[in-house]
C-alpha cells in the first residue's frame, strides 16, 4: 500500500503525456513540499508553467489541490490563494479528523472533478499521506522529493528517514529525466 506506481525528483518533471497515454487526466495534487514549500504562498518556480502546457496540449482534464491544514483559518486561505495561482478551483483543506491517508479528501476530489480512480492520479512527497490515500483508493500514485524542509511534525515522527529506508528496501528507484 506504501509503494508509489512512479517516482520522479518533481511535478516539473512528471511526464502528463505518458500519464495521459495511460489514460490518467484528472490529478489529485498535494500542496506542501510537493507544489510549494512548506508556508510559501507562491508556487515553486516551473510548476505554473508545466501545469499550463498539460492542460494546453490536454494532457491534463482537471485537478484538486489536497492539503492537510490539520487546523486554522490561514493555512486554508493560504490552500485557496496556491489554488487561484494555479488555476485550480478544487481545494481540499483536510482538518484534524478527515486528513490524508484518511479516503474523504480522495473521495470530494473525485466526485468535484468526475473522475474515476482508473483515470486519476495522486501526487504528492509523503509516502504515509500521499501514496498510502492514493493507492487505498486505487489512484495511480506519484512521488515527487520535497521541495523544501518538512512540517516539524514530519521531522519529529522521522517520516522522511523511515520513507526512504522502505523505498530503498522495497528497491524503487526515481525517475530520470525529462
Amino acid at each position: 500500500m506504501l509503494e508509489p506506481r512512479l517516482w520522479v525528483s518533481s511535478l516539473c518533471q512528471l511526464d502528463f503525456e505518458a500519464l495521459a497515454a495511460r489514460g490518467i487526466a484528472y490529478y489529485c495534487l498535494d500542496v506542501d513540499n510537493t507544489l510549494a514549500r512548506q508556508d510559501d504562498w507562491k508556487p515553486y518556480p516551473g510548476v505554473v508553467e508545466h501545469l499550463g502546457q498539460a492542460r494546453r496540449k490536454g494532457h491534463l482534464r482537471d485537478a484538486c489541490l489536497i492539503s492537510n491544514v490539520i487546523f486554522g483559518p490561514r493555512r486554508l486561505a493560504r490552500l485557496r490563494h496556491l489554488g487561484r495561482l494555479l488555476g485550480i478551483e478544487h481545494v481540499y483543506g483536510a482538518l484534524f479528523w478527515d486528513r490524508k491517508p484518511g479516503p474523504r479528501a480522495f473521495r470530494w476530489a473525485l466526485a468535484r472533478m468526475g473522475s474515476e480512480p482508473g483515470s486519476t492520479a495522486m501526487v504528492g512527497d509523503q509516502l504515509y499521506t500521499d501514496i498510502l490515500g492514493g493507492n487505498r483508493l486505487g489512484l495511480f500514485t506519484v512521488l515527487v522529493d520535497p521541495l523544501g524542509e518538512d512540517h516539524w511534525t514530519t521531522r519529529l515522527l522521522g517520516r522522511r528517514r523511515r520513507q526512504n529506508r522502505l523505498l530503498s528496501q522495497m528497491g524503487i528507484t526515481r525517475v530520470t529525466g525529462g
